[in-house]
């Protein structure tokens, strides 16, 4: 258990305002909390003996992900990563494991990749899932509108809505896709169909308004920490239809479906079943309510001072 007026050093992030925490912050300090070990090298070698906790906020694995996407699907416009970036990736993520004490991972998909690293480094992981800001969009669902929010990139599993969209767009005609995100003009052709359609990104009031207008949500992403955007969908009643690498480990058969990554078979079964099952349908959106309420920030504030106070 920590002791009463524990404190911990949260460096600000970002490439422009990150602060170098003083020689007073580090030796008042009980620890320090950083995003994926940013400024952690300094710190270490600074204070060596005060605890360090990672927040692993995506699978370290990411860019390999994207790469592996961008080599199957060469004519979408995206590349792999440069060998250079790739490294630093690599040698930044190796030092987090090692240097760390703890790593506090929003998602299962997120501790079954930094265990693929390595058993020694899994034993520090902790499961920490955030929460948001959520509030229920309203409006009235239109059946067969399913909605796709996030930037539009091969790691969020686009072309696998492309294939699915492509396999019922003759026998269930009554069902869209809806993609709203941020897109290259290269990745906006490659989804152009009938019965896809590409909003392009939207303001809050916009995406709000997206979300009550939807009868599901998609989200075939390939590699997340824990999406924001499913946690949104949640909270506004909508079913999700989703791999368990897009981060938010809802509940199978109870407020959505699972269906395994690359697999637009699946995608489309999956969204054919609860659109043309309006009951079915109806109790997921009940379920999916009630478990976003697991991931209320109040939730979160939680479960992270509980697990700040058990690290230390």
């Amino acid at each position: 258990m920590i002791r009463s007026g524990m404190s911990v050093t949260l460096p600000r992030l970002g490439d422009r305002d990150l602060r170098r925490p003083s020689a007073q912050d580090l030796a008042q300090s009980d620890g320090s909390y950083l995003q994926y070990f940013t400024g952690g090298a300094d710190i270490r070698r600074r204070a060596p003996r005060k605890p360090i906790i990672s927040d692993v906020f995506i699978v370290p694995s990411a860019f390999r992900v994207n790469d592996a996407e961008a080599a199957a699907f060469p004519d979408w416009g995206e590349v792999a990563t440069p060998q250079a970036l790739a490294e630093h990736y690599e040698t930044h993520s190796r030092a987090m494991f090692e240097q760390s004490d703890l790593l506090f991972c929003p998602s299962q998909a997120v501790m079954d990749d930094v265990a693929t690293y390595g058993a020694q480094y899994a034993q520090k992981c902790r499961l920490v899932p955030y929460g948001a800001s959520l509030s229920n969009a309203g409006g009235t669902p239109e059946p067969g509108r399913v909605l796709f929010c996030g930037s539009l990139h091969l790691r969020k599993g686009v072309q696998y809505i492309r294939a699915a969209a492509d396999m019922l767009r003759d026998s269930h005609p009554h069902i869209r896709f809806v993609m709203a995100g941020g897109a290259t003009a290269t990745m906006r052709a490659k989804l152009s169909a009938p019965n896809i359609e590409v909003l392009g990104h939207l303001g809050k009031a916009d995406l709000m308004r997206e979300f009550g207008r939807a009868d599901l949500f998609l989200f075939p992403s390939l590699a997340e920490g824990a999406a924001g955007s499913v946690l949104e969908a949640m909270a506004s009643g909508l079913p999700i239809v989703g791999t368990r690498a897009g981060g938010v480990d809802f509940s199978d058969g109870e407020s959505g479906i699972v269906v395994p990554p690359r697999d637009p078979n699946a995608i489309a079964d999956a969204v054919v079943r609860i659109c043309d099952n309006r009951g079915l349908r109806d109790r997921m959106a009940q379920s999916v309510v009630r478990e976003a309420e697991h991931y209320s920030l109040a939730a979160w504030e939680t479960r992270f001072i509980g697990a700040i106070r058990d690290a230390f």
